[in-house]
């Protein structure tokens, strides 16, 4: 299952996760032909990236991410049932024949680098660090790729002037130092809204989640469920489900009565409707993704 591209920010916490030194195996499970699901989450004491899943909606192996255009609308919706709005952008190129180690020799990315001006619907992106975290040895570090671009509306739009819209298009635009200009249109899809019941008990061995949200303009949505730990303002992804758009799914009890309540206190449910596009370039694969993505956080029973 190819790599989920998501999103960026509201607690920026979040992980890809890996076993202690190197990548575990995907394990994927078939509930039924309307849904697949795939085990995220193989050891709650261990992170390998700080912002493989947060808001702006990417979960992502930096090893294998190409170079990236991303637009995200996002919603989130606290425990509270108040609900936040937000537009994010973000833009990384990579130097593949520069790559950046560890201390202990391990691979955590490549070089990422500013090959010129980059804009979004006419509005200039800034350039920023590329952080990363990872653990070895048992420590948690963070060092830095390189920069990338972004732009951030802030939860209540108060910073950079850049609004996503959805069932649009919206325009990429790079001008390359000391080389062409190259711009195009993105399409965005249909906003979604989600919403979360949970049934049953977990005495009973039949907790579940029902989930309802409105149908779309895509074949398929994913939806990510993440959990938050106890003891940390963390948020750890556990699954991500491809579903058909069609409006709803229930998440069996296999799921929802294994994550142990005495580590998590919270589950977030993301929504994610996305287009996306893999483009061959003579620089490398360009992956180009416009998602509407909507998280609502629940109490864990």
């Amino acid at each position: 299952m190819k790599n989920l591209l998501t999103y960026l920010f509201i607690v920026s916490v979040g992980l890809f996760l890996f076993g202690c030194d190197k990548p575990a195996p995907t394990e994927l499970i078939d509930d039924t032909d309307l849904a697949e699901y795939e085990i995220l989450g193989k050891d709650i004491n261990d992170e390998f990236y700080s912002n493989g899943f947060d808001t702006t909606g990417i979960t992502q192996d930096l090893q294998e991410l190409p170079n990236l255009i991303a637009i995200s609308g996002i919603k989130a919706t606290d425990i509270h049932g108040n609900t936040d709005k937000f537009s994010f952008a973000q833009s990384i190129f990579f130097d593949r024949t520069k790559e950046i180690l560890s201390p202990g020799g391990r691979l955590l990315g490549f070089k990422s680098v500013i090959p010129g001006i980059v804009s979004f619907d006419n509005i200039v992106s800034r350039v920023v660090p590329f952080h990363i975290r990872y653990r070895e040895n048992g420590v948690l570090r963070d060092t830095t790729l390189g920069n990338k671009y972004v732009l951030f509306s802030g939860r209540r739009g108060n910073m950079d002037n850049f609004r996503y819209r959805h069932n649009s298009h919206m325009n990429f635009h790079i001008n390359v130092f000391f080389g062409e200009q190259v711009s195009f249109d993105i399409p965005t899809p249909i906003e979604i809204t989600g919403d979360v019941e949970i049934l049953g008990s977990r005495n009973q061995d039949n907790l579940r989640a029902l989930l309802h949200w409105n149908r779309g303009n895509t074949h398929d949505i994913t939806i990510v469920i993440g959990a938050r730990l106890r003891d940390r303002d963390l948020i750890m992804p556990l699954y991500r489900v491809k579903t058909r758009d069609d409006g709803s799914l229930i998440i069996p009890p296999r799921f929802i009565n294994q994550i142990p309540y005495q580590h998590f206190d919270r589950i977030v449910f993301t929504f994610i409707r996305r287009f996306e596009n893999t483009i061959n370039t003579n620089s490398g694969d360009l992956r180009v993704s416009s998602q509407s993505i909507h998280s609502i956080i629940v109490n864990l029973p």
